[in-house]
């Protein structure tokens, strides 16, 4: 395959050369696509920047906003069509068994559930337009929302930072970091993450990770991965924490997981210790009947009714300040 460079018709084996060549033209690659290949945003008709080269020619809006706007405004014809070949398309180049879990929606440039719900009715009979069926297809069983506050939960003994039950007791487990014994145990584990470890986990510590999940299937046991904040919170934990992580890597590296691995485990964002401490039990208790069932896309709207899922962000004011010569030595900041 030949690339031709617009500014002189000059032609190239490859797109690292064609690349190379456009900055002798004076032009930064972006520019050059801009000018020449123009994509406009569906909704506003703004050109869409460049990025990547793969990502410019699949990308038709600035941002999922703008995406989610069109979506309710244009005329559903051409929304029907529009995100049925986006979801296809997704799903034959990832090879996925089914429709991708709302969370994996949330974190690409994919339509979210609530717009397949609008169009189709429901998520479930927009994949079956192409003969699948979402990989989290399963109905939330009616007793979810009992208390099971009471249960006797088992926690790994190499737990850091244990959540607290009314009930437990600390076992050495072989897979995450609760589970449940007894008549109650169906092969359904908890892994425990606060919001630094997870991103943590699923970037630098990503071959470890996969490995055990890889155990994990191989057992034939089910980890729910919970993550202890609100997925919509990440961006304004990622401005507070310690160390601060590219959100895109990490939402790359979570749809990877929820590619390959959703047939022995599932990401879930709590919203908080305490909210962990209440969607542990339900998991450990219904195991198996909940492998199936998309416990995100539930547990959002409990979050949203207990006003969590959406919750307003303030970072704190920088408190502007300078080093005296010899509080540099000692590591003191003054402040005024």
């Amino acid at each position: 395959m030949s690339y031709s460079c617009k500014e002189c018709a000059e032609s190239f084996d490859s797109l690292r050369s064609l690349h190379a060549h456009i900055k002798k033209h004076g032009k930064y690659v972006g520019d050059y696509y801009v000018e020449h290949y123009q994509r406009k945003d569906k909704l506003t008709g703004d050109l869409i920047p460049f990025k990547k080269y793969d990502q410019y020619f699949a990308t038709d809006f600035i941002n999922k906003r703008n995406m989610k706007k069109w979506c309710v405004t244009a005329p559903r014809a051409e929304v029907k069509e529009f995100i049925t070949t986006k979801l296809k398309e997704k799903i034959q180049a990832k090879g996925m068994s089914g429709g991708p879990p709302s969370l994996y929606l949330q974190t690409s440039k994919l339509p979210d559930v609530d717009s397949y719900k609008d169009v189709f009715g429901s998520y479930h009979e927009a994949c079956t337009q192409f003969g699948m069926l979402p990989m989290l297809g399963k109905q939330l069983p009616s007793n979810f929302y009992d208390d099971y506050s009471q249960t006797p939960i088992l926690i790994d003994t190499r737990e850091q930072k244990p959540l607290h039950f009314d009930n437990s007791e600390f076992l050495k487990l072989d897979v995450g970091d609760y589970g449940v014994g007894g008549n109650l145990y169906d092969y359904t584990f908890v892994d425990r993450k606060s919001y630094q470890d997870f991103c943590a986990t699923v970037t630098n510590g990503y071959n470890r990770f996969v490995k055990e999940l890889d155990r994990c299937r191989s057992i034939g046991c089910y980890l729910f991965i919970m993550v202890e904040t609100a997925f919509d919170d990440m961006w304004g934990e990622n401005q507070r924490g310690y160390k601060k992580f590219n959100l895109e890597y990490v939402f790359h590296r979570m749809r990877e997981i929820q590619a390959e691995y959703t047939d022995c485990s599932q990401i879930v964002f709590s919203g908080s210790r305490q909210k962990s401490e209440e969607l542990i039990p339900k998991i450990l208790v219904l195991g198996k009947d909940l492998w199936e069932v998309d416990v995100q896309y539930f547990w959002n709207q409990q979050l949203k009714k207990d006003g969590l899922a959406r919750r307003q962000t303030k970072t704190k004011p920088r408190v502007q300040g300078y080093k005296s010569a010899n509080s540099r030595k000692r590591g003191i900041f003054r402040r005024y």
